[in-house]
């Protein structure tokens, strides 16, 4: 088991509502029970923050013994029902907060700034204010309701940030669309910015001989979508 410091990057992960919504919608296709409750703004959210070794996934669920205080979050309740959502109707709040916390916070202890409930979701609040994803691809002049080449987004957010960072899409497998789903940048444990080189997925899984849809709206009656 990697043990809760031995990573090399924080992985900060937001994600486009609206293709969640849309992912989330197709994979309950033959009965339509998933439906989706989504921010009242076109908002980029947060998915969470990620220890990382380079070219693997994890560490994950670090300190299984480390149960997870939900009235710690109590003072930040509000934003996060706002920034840090889970689309899928019907579920907590708390409980996709939780998961995040277990799977990932546990794995972040060593950092001063995440060595807690509070401060690890306040973070993430914090990291989303600052590197909001609509503001850094709106200044790149990618908008809502567009396509674009995959290296137009990954070169809108190396100008603007001046680091390098992934971006991740959805492909719906009836019309073969690419979707945005998330980027992802990268921080060092001193929570600088730093170029997400070596990444597992890096730069991207999207494809790259194709536009990806920024989409404005959820799209809808397109089905069998799955992540690549």
């Amino acid at each position: 088991n990697v043990k809760s410091n031995e990573f090399d990057v924080l992985i900060f992960t937001q994600r486009w509502p609206l293709t969640v919504c849309f992912e989330w919608e197709n994979k309950s296709r033959l009965n339509s029970t998933h439906r989706c409750v989504l921010p009242k703004r076109n908002e980029w959210t947060i998915h969470g923050i990620w220890p990382t070794k380079y070219n693997v996934i994890g560490p994950q669920f670090c300190n299984r013994s480390l149960s997870f205080d939900s009235k710690a979050l109590a003072p930040i309740e509000g934003a996060l029902k706002e920034n840090w959502i889970d689309i899928q109707k019907g579920s907590k709040p708390y409980s996709f907060w939780k998961h995040e916390w277990d799977k990932h916070g546990t794995c972040a202890i060593s950092v001063r700034d995440l060595n807690n409930e509070l401060k690890y979701f306040q973070t993430g609040l914090k990291l989303l204010n600052k590197y909001n994803m609509i503001d850094v691809l709106t200044k790149s002049n990618i908008l809502p309701g567009n396509k674009y080449m995959v290296q137009n987004y990954l070169t809108g957010i190396q100008k603007i940030l001046n680091k390098r960072g992934q971006v991740m899409c959805v492909v719906d497998q009836k019309t073969k669309n690419s979707y945005v789903h998330e980027i992802r940048i990268c921080f060092n444990k001193a929570l600088q910015l730093v170029d997400c080189d070596g990444i597992y997925h890096f730069p991207t899984n999207c494809n790259r001989s194709q536009q990806i849809i920024y989409p404005n709206i959820v799209p809808r009656h397109q089905y069998n979508v799955k992540l690549i």
